[in-house]
């Protein structure tokens, strides 16, 4: 807070300089007198509840720029003229509102006239992009209690699955969230706001924080023609407007629950799944600061089981019959039938936000966002653990004694399990100047972000020692009897990894924003980012190798910067909409890295150095002015550290010296140019080009080189004299056992050049339809390689050979389609919007964490050699949501059964899209996958998925109080989609397991329990019901 609070105070006594844009959007109009229709000028116009206003020029045009997101009423008076206020004017981010209005002249004193503005056009005037905003009132009234289920119904907007051919496990252990994907871009690749300020890990590029549906004002989502104020970003933008408090004192708060309706409906699923949620929000004036002081606070507690699965009945028992037609047995720890539930997901989010209007030209904000959130998936390896004690789950004496007698049986309940919690914090403060038609602003922000992955046993996160247990076929066992175990709590087995990342994000954005003319806006504006973070993990070797494992650690800090600066010109006629602007970017990593990525030595190993090679100015001659050779650096004497002949030893440092280089500045013009050319009054087509950059992702670019650590014993990642060459900082990892890949500083920025083409207009009254044509095509993504490197005999690094994988700016991916989009306003009680989104998204690569993690296992047989379809591509996605809506006015209906409509709400959703692509293979055998049978990358496709959402709410008042409930149902249908199959079949409900894919379990496992694979089906229905009372 000492960062926001300092250059807020220096920007205050200095010349203040605006902020982005971001989170706010324009009001225009023109003011004519009624009876000649001429303009009127020096009308004042003002947004009631706020300090924002303006006056009309001589044409009678006016501008108030920067208007936060929300309904507003605004009036228009001038001496002699009756003053006409305006209701509902809506305001959008980065959206110019038109209001006109006709002013009737007078001599006398006459009430002031209220008018219903003009609804908002379902087609804005000027768009020169895709996009979509969302307000409160539509993520309220729809069957989904996120942000994030919102925009899963918008095109474009992809749900990654639970489907470990697409997710890695790294990233399962490390997110609690998955990172967002839009038109079939890498995780990272959107960028993601809380008022203007970006929130993305730098790391990995998930979402550090949460809010609640409820702290939103409003939500845009961009993914074409975005301005360049947006930066960091290939494939589009979410930004998320906090709530203000207005005038007035309003709130509301809502609990559901999906325990009762299981009780009362008796599902099992909804019990189990025992999802509790409590969310509200409070907003108004401060008593006593006569509305200059303002606020609004949100919360969110949430609970639930993170999955909820149903298994066959078929469970072994030691006293069954024998049954002839049984082909197949059944696994003797196999004693789960039906629903169980597994795991957690526990997340809390408090969001707050004072506005202070000391003047009428000044608004200070302060904005504070906090979220925990903690995750514990399912992972099949550790499906015994999930029973408990085994004796709990069996109703005879036979079966009791087996499960006290049989081996493992018992012990495997203390299989340890990951579990994933970080927390967030974000404060922003900002400092808005308004002068005439321009405006200043300063933001300033610090992001405060801790993760850590660990196995909690008995309440304790255990740091290690890890240990591997042999396979129950596609279950891990106990560590048992191997060498070392007895060092492992209860001879159970821990995740395989303890750690995570700790940082800390500070950013200064400003910007100027000024209407120089009626036709012209100029924004222009600078950022600055400044990251400190630490990343700190141990985890076991890469080796399968059962009983006590190797540590690993892994280590980095680092303190990069970021900056940019932009500007953009909009030039707004009757005929037509230009914005055409540009934005500079630059970045530093910092920090020293293998000046050859592929070839650590860089060509210079001992033997060259001995044979006479200069590098750094350093050469080794003998006495006679002549080189030692190869024979005589060998020959020389063996020193007692080391064992070594001291000469090689001499030759190895000095090869060394050309080995590192400082990480390069990066740097990427980007120029966008978005233009729209009216048809009609209500119709446009427009297009959009531009160049987009982003940021390597810090998680990829620092791990496993050193950079930032301190050689020795204090952070355990490599030994004292394991250094780079005049410093205390280790050298890289590059030992074949380490499970992860090697960093780079010196990646360059990656890039994509998006260009879209589209047609919206309105049609009739209350209709619209949009349709974009897009193509985007990224490159210079980062990758990962095998190394190249020469014999060192010298062993500098990891042996004469060093074979490890390294992160380059080596892979493409390229995404073409089509959104289609028709909207009815919602009006005469009912509403809906459609969209459909034709695409194909190739690539000629896994992303590095998945890619690297084919690469480890036998799925390396199978290594993506060609372009692709890239694992997410989803050729058809047909999204439609329909409302109904009743206020106090119930329809004429026979048998007066309109009364029992009054004041309800309903609506229904409905997704059909494509499966996702996956590799198909052959069995070979009953049980096996055969891993040399296959077809190629991503060459056929999962079942498409199917459904539908309802939401039916019933209100009644009570003085001043809105109290309703409500009921909402997820999967009506319970449809069984597949969010991953069996490769030798492609269905999710039959067929064999992929042993290869993250080493699960001994190929051959032929009982029924294997085919038994209920995590490949998605979310079955669920019930949640609720109260809400809203003021």
């Amino acid at each position: 807070m000492w960062f926001i609070a300092t250059v807020l105070g220096a920007v205050a006594l200095a010349a203040p300089i605006t902020a982005a844009q971001a989170q706010t959007g324009k009001l225009t109009g023109v003011v004519t007198d009624a009876e000649t229709g001429k303009p009127v000028e020096g009308v004042a116009v003002v947004i009631q509840g706020t300090t924002l206003g303006s006056s009309t020029n001589a044409s009678g045009r006016y501008f108030i720029i920067q208007v936060p997101p929300g309904s507003y009423s605004v009036q228009a008076r001038r001496l002699g003229f009756q003053s006409v206020t305006a209701t509902n004017v809506s305001i959008a981010i980065d959206i110019s509102r038109e209001q006109n209005f006709k002013l009737r002249a007078s001599n006398q004193t006459l009430a002031a006239v209220t008018v219903q503005a003009d609804v908002a056009p379902l087609v804005e005037r000027g768009q020169v992009g895709s996009r979509t905003t969302i307000s409160a009132d539509q993520i309220t009234s729809l069957p989904v209690t996120s942000i994030a289920g919102v925009l899963a119904l918008q095109q474009g907007f992809t749900e990654v699955p639970q489907n470990t051919s697409v997710v890695s496990l790294a990233e399962e252990q490390r997110s609690t969230t998955p990172a967002l994907r839009v038109r079939g871009s890498r995780g990272g690749a959107t960028l993601s706001m809380i008022d203007g300020i970006p929130i993305n890990n730098p790391l990995f590029g998930n979402d550090a924080l949460s809010m609640s549906a409820l702290a939103v004002q409003q939500v845009d989502f961009q993914r074409g023609g975005m301005e360049p104020q947006y930066g960091n970003a290939l494939a589009g933008i979410i930004n998320q407007a906090v709530r203000e408090g207005g005038s007035e004192v309003s709130g509301a708060i809502d609990f559901q629950n999906s325990t009762l309706p299981g009780s009362i409906f008796g599902t099992d699923y909804d019990k189990l799944r025992a999802q509790n949620l409590l969310r509200g929000y409070l907003s108004g004036p401060v008593p006593g600061t006569k509305s200059k002081l303002r606020y609004s606070v949100s919360g969110q507690v949430e609970s639930q089981a993170q999955s909820v699965l149903e298994f066959d009945k078929d469970v072994y028992t030691a006293n069954a019959p024998l049954v002839l037609g049984d082909i197949l047995g059944v696994s003797t720890k196999d004693l789960i039938p039906g629903y169980q539930a597994f795991g957690g997901r526990q997340n809390s989010s408090v969001v707050g936000k004072l506005t202070f209007l000391p003047f009428d030209n000044t608004t200070i904000k302060f904005t504070a966002v906090g979220s925990e959130r903690q995750s514990r998936g399912y992972d099949r390896r550790y499906f015994f653990a999930y029973r408990g004690d085994p004796l709990s789950l069996v109703n005879n004496r036979t079966d009791s004694l087996f499960a006290l007698t049989g081996g493992d049986n018992r012990a495997s309940r203390d299989l340890i399990q990951p579990s994933v919690r970080d927390q967030g914090k974000l404060l922003i403060g900002s400092l808005e100047q308004r002068f005439g038609r321009s405006n200043l602003t300063v933001r300033v922000a610090q992001t405060d972000f801790e993760r850590t992955t660990c196995a909690i046993f008995l309440g304790t996160c255990i740091p290690g020692p890890f240990a591997y247990g042999n396979f129950d076929q596609s279950f891990l066992s106990i560590c048992g009897t191997f060498t070392g175990c007895d060092r492992v709590p209860y001879s159970g087995i821990a995740s395989g990894i303890y750690g995570g990342e700790k940082y800390t994000t500070r950013t200064i954005k400003a910007d100027l924003q000024s209407q120089v003319t009626d036709h012209n806006n100029i924004q222009i504006g600078a950022q600055f980012v400044n990251h400190d973070f630490a990343y700190s993990d141990v985890q076991q070797d890469a080796s399968t190798t059962s009983g006590l494992k190797n540590n690993v650690y892994q280590v980095y800090r680092g303190k990069p910067i970021e900056a940019a600066a932009y500007i953009q010109s909009v030039i707004e006629y009757d005929f037509i909409t230009i914005k055409l602007g540009g934005r500079f970017d630059y970045n530093r990593a910092r920090g020293q890295a293998l000046a050859n990525p592929f070839d650590p030595s860089n060509g210079t190993t001992a033997r060259e150095v001995c044979n006479g090679a200069s590098v750094a100015g350093k050469q080794m001659l003998n006495s006679a002015g002549q080189p030692y050779g190869l024979a005589g650096c060998a020959a020389s004497p063996i020193d007692p550290k080391t064992q070594r002949a001291r000469l090689l030893d001499t030759a190895t440092a000095i090869a060394q010296l050309d080995d590192f280089r400082e990480s390069p500045a990066r740097t990427a013009f980007s120029p966008r140019v978005g233009v729209s050319f009216p048809l009609t009054e209500k119709s446009q087509v427009f297009f959009n080009g531009g160049r987009y950059t982003m940021v390597p992702l810090y998680g990829n670019t620092y791990r496993n080189t050193g950079i930032g650590t301190t050689a020795g014993a204090g952070d355990n990642y490599c030994a004292a004299n394991q250094v780079k060459p005049g410093t205390s900082e280790c050298t890289p990892n590059l030992q074949p056992d380490n499970p992860s890949f090697v960093g780079n500083p010196s990646l360059r920025l990656e890039q994509a050049k998006q260009f879209e083409v589209g047609y919206s207009g309105e049609i009739g009254k209350g209709y619209s339809v949009q349709v974009a044509v897009f193509s985007r095509s990224e490159t210079g993504l980062t990758g990962i390689r095998s190394s190249r490197a020469n014999q060192d005999i010298g062993s500098t690094y990891a042996g004469a050979f060093p074979t490890y994988n390294i992160i380059v700016n080596g892979d493409f991916l390229s995404s073409r389609g089509v959104d289609i989009r028709f909207t009815r306003r919602l009006a005469d009680r009912w509403g809906y919007d459609i969209n459909y989104g034709l695409s194909r998204s190739t690539t000629n690569a896994r992303p590095p964490d998945r890619a690297n993690e084919v690469s480890r296992t036998d799925e390396a047989l199978r290594a993506q050699n060609v372009e692709t379809l890239t694992d997410i591509d989803q050729p058809q996605n047909f999204n439609a949501s329909l409302q109904y809506r009743v206020g106090n006015d119930a329809p004429n209906l026979p048998f007066n059964a309109g009364k029992l409509l009054k004041n309800f709400s309903g609506s229904v959703t409905y997704s059909l899209r494509s499966g996702i692509p996956y590799t198909p293979l052959r069995g070979s055998a009953a049980g096996t996958i055969g891993t040399n049978n296959q077809g190629e990358v991503n060459s056929a496709r999962q079942p498409s998925t199917q459904d539908v959402a309802l939401l039916l709410d019933k209100a009644f008042r009570i003085g001043n109080l809105r109290y309703s409930g409500f009921v909402r149902v997820n999967n009506l249908f319970d449809r069984k989609n597949c969010v991953q199959v069996f490769n030798n079949t492609g269905t999710c409900d039959a067929g064999l397991r992929d042993f290869a894919n993250r080493r699960i379990g001994n190929a051959g496992d032929n009982t029924s329990t294997a085919f038994d694979q209920p995590e490949f089906i998605g979310a079955r229905r669920s019930i949640s019901t609720g109260l809400s009372v809203n003021f």
